[in-house]
């Protein structure tokens, strides 16, 4: 028999009786590494860290990638990007529905399962100096199920300034 190196209880295990035991004693041996302060470079200021995975070198007032989309026009983006000009329009749209506080579900039939924001004036109709907040305002979005949307695009249902109503 054998006595485990933590505790002293005799054991049939060469060096620990239990998990716990082998545990204190390896956390003692080789402790866990403290997060090093991270500051940025341009500013100096400390840059908040959570765990190791975050390597900011710079923080978000010092960012250059960082953009007020309230500011951009339309025909920034589009001069911007030459594939999917409207991708980031339309996650922008997804974002500040969900911040709204109008409920995720259909506004025709209530189906909450999967829902898609929907831009009463489409995209592509409006102006280039247009701005993305504009273009993104709660009056020009609806959230709608896939069936739905579908029947709108394809003329099926037709789109009054308030709620849809039903064509034929």
């Amino acid at each position: 028999m054998n006595k485990c190196e933590c505790c002293g209880v005799e054991t049939t295990n060469p060096k620990y009786c239990c998990r716990s035991c082998a545990g204190q004693m390896n956390n003692k041996k080789s402790p866990k590494r403290k997060l090093m302060k991270v500051f940025c470079k341009h500013c100096g200021v400390q840059i908040p860290r959570v765990n190791w995975k975050v390597r900011r070198t710079v923080c978000d007032d010092c960012d250059g990638n960082k953009v007020d989309w309230s500011k951009i026009t339309y025909g920034e983006t589009k001069s911007k990007r030459t594939y999917q000009i409207h991708s980031r329009i339309r996650d922008l749209a997804r974002k500040a529905y969900g911040k709204s506080g109008f409920p995720l579900e259909c506004q025709t039939c209530g189906y909450d399962k999967h829902v898609i924001i929907h831009h009463k004036i489409p995209i592509g109709e409006h102006e280039d100096n247009t701005t993305i907040e504009e273009i993104n305002s709660m009056k020009n979005l609806m959230c709608l199920c896939p069936n739905h949307h579908w029947e709108i695009h394809n003329g099926k249902f037709h789109k009054i300034n308030g709620p849809i109503t039903q064509s034929g």
